[in-house]
């Protein structure tokens, strides 16, 4: 006796399983190379971070042409061909300039930050370490005029957000509170919901409510030994800490 052909319903069936476990497959392999490019990665980055804390520890000078930050720029950088246009090379890119920031390589770091193109994904993480230089150089004008642009070029709203969370930073530690507020407003609307427009939003918070010469704002609650509440204004006219901490 012949066996009875298969109908069509349940060829399609039987393609439609072997592409749908195909494709799941390819999403496996794709993740697990993901996974295996940051590994790879995070371990180049634990590396560097042991022989710059070794050189800065035995009295290494930076600044200088030899220093260990300048290998392992080029080690990182590499990424950047290795796993194109990946969270991986992203990591490696950050990395790269942080080391060159902090071994006040300032030239060197600068021909990388501008290599990137405005819509790089590094460039939600790099903003804060050209924050950092302008910190250590005590001059924001190379961090302002590069996040200015990058702000107004991109058209990746996280990346806009992320550069107006960090010239809004920039505002407020010099003391324009008013220029600081818009800025951060800016980058709450550029891309709403995301980690650079909730920070922004907290920043904004303090700035109106918890700056130096401002009243405090109401706070309450229960003291440890159980007694009635504490309110902070019976306190008024006297010298009070508040230390505000918490625990996970």
């Amino acid at each position: 006796m012949k066996p009875r052909p298969i109908s069509r319903a349940l060829s399609a069936l039987l393609v439609a399983s072997v592409l749908a476990g195909a494709v799941g497959s390819g999403r496996t392999l794709i993740a697990q190379s993901a996974r295996s490019a940051a590994g790879d990665v995070q371990q180049t980055i634990d590396a560097a971070r042991k022989e710059i804390e070794r050189y800065r520890t035995a009295g290494g000078s930076a600044g200088v042409s030899d220093h260990p930050a300048v290998k392992w720029d080029a080690a990182l950088w590499a990424y950047r061909d290795r796993y194109p246009h990946t969270d991986a090379a992203a990591m490696a890119t950050v990395e790269a300039i942080r080391q060159l920031v902090r071994a006040e390589l300032w030239d060197r770091a600068h021909v990388r930050v501008e290599s990137l193109d405005a819509n790089d994904a590094a460039w939600e993480r790099v903003a804060s370490v050209l924050y950092e230089e302008g910190i250590a150089r005590k001059d924001f004008s190379y961090t302002s005029a590069t996040l200015t642009q990058v702000a107004a070029s991109t058209t990746t709203p996280t990346i806009k957000s992320a550069a107006l969370l960090i010239l809004g930073r920039m505002h407020r530690r010099q003391g324009d509170l008013g220029a600081a507020t818009r800025t951060l407003e800016e980058a709450k609307t550029a891309a709403p919901g995301s980690p650079s427009a909730d920070e922004a939003d907290g920043l904004i918070y303090e700035i109106a409510h918890l700056s130096v010469g401002l009243a405090a704002p109401p706070i309450s609650g229960k003291p440890r030994n159980g007694r009635g509440p504490i309110n902070l204004e019976t306190f008024h006219g006297k010298p009070v800490v508040l230390v505000f901490w918490a625990s996970t």
